[in-house]
């Protein structure tokens, strides 16, 4: 964006605004839906964990099976007559590409719905596409920002102002919007991003508060905390990579195929079994990060629910499911760093293992989701946590990222097929 005028400039606080209601009315819904489902009796400040925990296996089951029908029908009903869907990052990047908006509010729905049934994906998509669309319905009408520096620069503030209303981090947001959509960008383009995500962050604050997501103790840090973090940057590069493989490998099935409905019961079907004994996979991953980060479940419960809830992921996937990444990506890396650190505490000076989990899971989602910067940010932003973690979280991410470059670009690796 080349230059700042007055209409622009109200363009973007009507995007924070949209994107802020847009926040507000979706966990409305989504927490109503999980009330309802789960039969909690009233509605009132109680995690999802706890929700979904009262409730007995054979509801989790059934309200599973309710979800796996939900995500059948309706997206093969949205691929079939819906108009073709266009990602956040293609409308972002293309002019020509629009995001139709009718089906894109339908289908952001639906992932909040399927959310709120217990489907093991993220629920920060929803309000990220929600806002990018209705932002392409506002530069349509008003004819604002139709050139395509500016149109990049206002779609990118909606993606990242629906981010900052689902997880209430305006900083975390406006640093994902430079990483990950804009990439080149100005001083005005970095004002621009900080403007909109903190309107939508005041709105929503305004409907719910200023929640804070993850309430943490503050565990010590010692020296070793950061040696292990070396040590661990390598071993969660590998856990990303292996994960990617497996999604890759995944069969690709046409989502307009009414078998997908079938498969959808099947696949949601099994992840209603697994829910039986291990609740804590069913939503985002919010309820195991809560464990994990209070250091409130044993190494084996942790390599269970790391292993359950990749295989929940992957199903949900085959099942033509959509969703966001972040809170399940977080969930697997923080599982996998509490089995490493009890490791490493059964040999070595020991480091608490609440905050191993925390280091694990902000440099799993940056590999994962290819946003190092924004990964720690938003893991302390989203918990308040001391910035005295930036250094073992800073000193995982690098060596992290360095095995994870040489694991996808190794010839080695390739010719040998070990991964």
């Amino acid at each position: 964006m080349k230059r700042v005028t007055a209409p622009i400039v109200l363009s973007l606080a009507a995007i924070g605004i949209m994107a802020g209601a847009t926040g507000v009315i979706l966990t409305i819904i989504m927490h109503t839906i999980q009330y309802y489902a789960f039969g909690y009796e009233a509605l009132g400040e109680v995690s999802f964990r706890q929700i979904v925990e009262q409730a007995s296996p054979l509801r989790r089951f059934i309200v599973l099976i309710g979800c796996g029908a939900s995500v059948g029908i309706g997206w093969v009903a949205i691929h079939r007559y819906g108009l073709p869907l266009v990602t956040i990052k293609d409308t972002v990047d293309h002019t020509e590409k629009q995001m139709p908006v009718g089906t894109t509010i339908l289908h952001a729905l639906l992932q909040i719905i399927t959310v709120a049934l217990g489907s093991p994906l993220g629920r920060e998509v929803a309000p990220r596409e929600m806002s990018t669309a209705l932002t392409t319905g506002l530069i349509r009408i008003t004819h604002i920002g139709q050139d395509g520096p500016t149109r990049k620069v206002l779609l990118a503030c909606a993606a990242g102002a629906g981010l900052a209303a689902v997880y209430n981090v305006p900083l975390a947001s406006s640093v994902f919007i430079l990483e990950t959509l804009l990439v080149n960008w100005s001083f005005l383009d970095a004002g621009a991003a900080l403007f909109t995500c903190t309107i939508a962050v005041f709105v929503v604050r305004q409907g719910l508060g200023d929640l804070v997501q993850y309430p943490l103790p503050m565990f010590p840090i010692n020296e070793w905390l950061s040696v292990w973090a070396l040590i661990a940057g390598p071993v969660l590069a590998v856990a990303v990579y292996w994960f990617d493989k497996s999604h890759q490998a995944l069969p690709a099935i046409p989502r307009k195929s009414p078998k997908m409905i079938l498969i959808a019961l099947a696949a949601f079907a099994a992840i209603g079994i697994m829910a039986v004994a291990f609740p804590e996979i069913l939503g985002n991953g919010k309820a195991g990060n809560q464990l994990s980060f209070t250091d409130s479940i044993s190494w084996t419960s942790a390599l269970w629910l790391f292993g359950t809830k990749w295989a929940a992921v992957l199903l949900a996937t085959v099942a033509g499911a959509y969703g966001g990444r972040i809170t399940p990506s977080m969930m697997l890396g923080s599982m996998s760093a509490l089995v490493l650190a009890s490791a490493w505490n059964a040999f070595l000076p020991a480091i608490p293992l609440g905050s191993a989990a925390f280091v694990g899971a902000a440099v799993y989602l940056g590999l994962a989701q290819k946003m190092p910067i924004t990964a720690v940010i938003f893991l302390l932003e989203l918990t308040r946590y001391s910035p005295a973690y930036l250094f073992p979280v800073c000193a995982c991410m690098a060596t992290g990222l360095l095995c994870h470059t040489w694991l996808k670009n190794s010839a080695i690796v390739q010719r040998a097929n070990l991964f």
